[in-house]
């Protein structure tokens, strides 16, 4: 799930300052991605993966890099470790958003910054409501909460929010077969064919599909 944030990466890079000597955790870094940008920016990089096949393909694209096998919820570190935590598409699936919120926290050092992002409100990505009209029976935008889940355990823990960002980028997939995993995989039951006949005004020349969206990133400074 973190390489679809990709477009994000250099931005919270840029605004959290990472460089030479930075010392940096990413929280759900599945096969590493944005712990090889840092690296290659001369950080420190640490990642921490709760599947241990993603933290195999991270290990094997960062040699000799600390990348772990744990919970979001039970950060293998001592408090007060890194300058800088980030997790990308990853806080919401906690199985405990406000205490994976709190592990990201206490692993930073007072004045350092811990990074969220993923993507913004389902009503403006135009995958989800994709899949809000093809399935309206199993997804409705209406149900879902007023607050983001992860903006909420922000409030709730009185993080303030030092930064905010957008970035505009899109959901590829890369032939129908792949969408209508996709779809089958955020949990509707509508077949290849339905899902093929439905999203005709996102497919391009080629075949493949583009649904518009947003990136949105927080970044907290510790205290």
């Amino acid at each position: 799930m973190a390489e679809l944030t990709e477009p994000a990466w250099g931005a919270v890079a840029d605004r959290t300052r990472i460089g030479r000597g930075t010392t940096v955790l990413d929280v759900g870094c599945g096969t590493g991605g944005f712990c090889r940008l840092a690296a290659a920016r001369g950080a420190d990089v640490h990642g921490v993966d709760a599947a241990p096949d993603q933290v195999a393909q991270a290990r094997r694209r960062l040699p000799g890099a600390d990348v772990r096998v744990a919970f979001m919820e039970e950060l293998p570190w001592e408090r007060d470790t890194f300058d800088v935590v980030t997790a990308f598409n990853a806080l919401q699936y906690a199985l405990d958003i406000d205490l994976a919120l709190a592990e990201a926290v206490r692993v930073a050092r007072p004045g350092g910054q811990v990074a969220l992002c993923k993507y913004g409100r389902p009503a403006d990505n135009e995958f989800f409501a994709f899949l809000a009209a093809l399935d309206p029976g199993r997804v409705r935008l209406g149900d879902l909460p007023e607050q983001d889940p992860v903006d909420a355990a922000l409030d709730r823990q009185g993080h303030p929010v030092a930064a905010v960002g957008e970035i505009p980028t899109a959901m590829m997939f890369s032939s129908a077969d792949s969408l209508a995993a996709a779809v089958q995989e955020a949990g509707s039951e509508t077949g290849p064919g339905e899902v093929d006949a439905a999203a005709a005004a996102y497919r391009r020349a080629d075949g493949s599909y583009r649904f518009q969206s947003r990136l949105v990133y927080r970044i907290v400074t510790v205290t």
